[in-house]
């Protein structure tokens, strides 16, 4: 399936306004007192993979990114590229479908802990019984969707980290145990469905 430039482009704003409207905690790494940095520059790097800036306007997708052996990253910068070229980067891991809106990354017909074929992951829902891990994919739901990497999880948060989300390249989200549950929350009352996992048994 190819995506067309106003797919794109829609795709692009519905993440921005979905998080414009997420209250996440911002961490240091770029306050907003701060002006933005420009196109293409380096806002944040996890395990040795930078984080993008998309520049002032993160409507724009800015062509397509492929890694040296073809794999189709995503465009630049939105939140897809950078997962998919994190994963691939710091992991080795690609995924068999390399298109789709960040919303499609979780599939809901898939029962919880069962394989994602189409990322090849483990696929866990939200509020169920399995907690988030270090290096999970978290997926939004929502028109388009947004993804980022869960990078830590603490008793009562996780640490995301994320492109295209301008002065938030990490965050932070609340983590709820309840009866046994783990229920990862954000703050402005959206709940991801879940989050997708390599090599669950190691």
């Amino acid at each position: 399936m190819k995506l067309t430039p106003v797919i794109i482009l829609a795709a692009a704003a519905g993440a921005f306004y979905y998080f414009n409207h997420l209250k996440t905690s911002k961490q240091d790494p770029t306050p907003e007192a701060q002006p933005w940095p420009a196109l293409g520059e380096v806002v944040f790097i996890h395990k040795g993979v930078p984080i993008y800036s998309n520049g002032e306007d993160v409507y724009k997708s800015n062509g397509k990114h492929y890694a040296a052996d073809g794999y189709y990253y995503g465009h630049k910068w939105q939140c897809v590229e950078f997962i998919k070229r994190y994963y691939h980067d710091a992991h080795q891991h690609n995924m068999p479908d390399v298109w789709g809106h960040a919303v499609s990354f979780f599939d809901p017909k898939i029962p919880h802990a069962h394989l994602n074929p189409a990322r090849n992951m483990q696929q866990y829902y939200n509020a169920y019984s399995e907690p988030p891990k270090a290096e999970d994919l978290l997926v939004w739901g929502g028109r388009y969707g947004h993804v980022a990497i869960i990078s830590e999880v603490h008793d009562d948060h996780v640490i995301i980290v994320q492109q295209n989300i301008k002065y938030q390249p990490q965050a932070r989200l609340p983590l709820i145990k309840k009866d046994k549950l783990y229920i990862l929350q954000s703050d402005s009352g959206h709940r991801p469905p879940g989050w997708l996992r390599i090599n669950p048994k190691s």
